[in-house]
């Protein structure tokens, strides 16, 4: 039986699984749901570790590795050291949105989407998650995986319409450059495939069915 090994994002839990796991299990998987470490002390190597204790304390052989979000994140950068990995899978997990810009100066629309970032990570908690994901570079990361990666993006989250117009016109900006630039590592690289579904940032909450499709057909 295949083992699969499920991540929550930034201030989830692993609950969010809930309506995935059943049809996992129906097509013969065996599911794992974690929860990650808390975002205060988030650091990239210390979520790899927890999801490597949980890949040892629970037995699990060679699993697939899944996340929403940050935990997707997670299970992009699992993609990079562990060529075993029959698949991993990033649904809607994404950086700072400060580039690729597509359709804006690249320095101006950084400088507001920064500006606002700052303006909103007055808690110590979400201001060290912003360096953290500022640290991490997602379009190497994908072309440096090295087992099969499926990357599912929203397309409809809906984002844009919470915030001011100068940062707004910045994020639809990010969502146009960041969608070419994934397209064009899914055409350089080979083990990275991608996916649109028409949903909010909670992909696999609001199209559980067609999240669970996509695993089951890249397997």
């Amino acid at each position: 039986m295949r083992d699969v090994l499920l991540l929550p994002g930034a201030g989830r839990t692993k609950a969010d699984w809930r309506l995935v796991r059943p049809m996992l299990e129906a097509a013969g998987l065996r599911t794992l749901a974690i929860d990650l470490p808390e975002l205060g002390t988030w650091s990239w190597e210390g979520a790899l570790d927890a999801v490597a204790a949980a890949i040892d304390d629970h037995g699990l052989e060679r699993p697939i590795v899944a996340g929403h979000s940050l935990g997707g994140l997670v299970a992009a950068l699992w993609a990079t050291l562990h060529p075993e990995c029959p698949l991993a899978v990033n649904v809607d997990g994404h950086t700072n949105p400060t580039g690729p810009l597509d359709g804006v100066d690249p320095r101006e629309g950084e400088r507001i989407m920064r500006a606002f970032l700052t303006e909103h990570s007055a808690d110590p908690a979400t201001a060290h998650l912003i360096a953290q994901l500022d640290a991490l570079d997602l379009p190497a990361t994908y072309r440096a995986a090295r087992c099969p990666l499926l990357v599912i993006s929203s397309t409809a989250s809906g984002f844009e319409d919470l915030l001011p117009p100068d940062v707004a016109k910045v994020f639809t900006a990010y969502e146009r450059g960041f969608g070419l630039e994934l397209a064009s590592i899914a055409r350089t690289t080979p083990l990275v495939s991608i996916a649109d579904l028409p949903t909010g940032h909670h992909v696999h909450l609001e199209a559980p069915h067609e999240v669970a499709r996509l695993i089951l057909a890249h397997l």
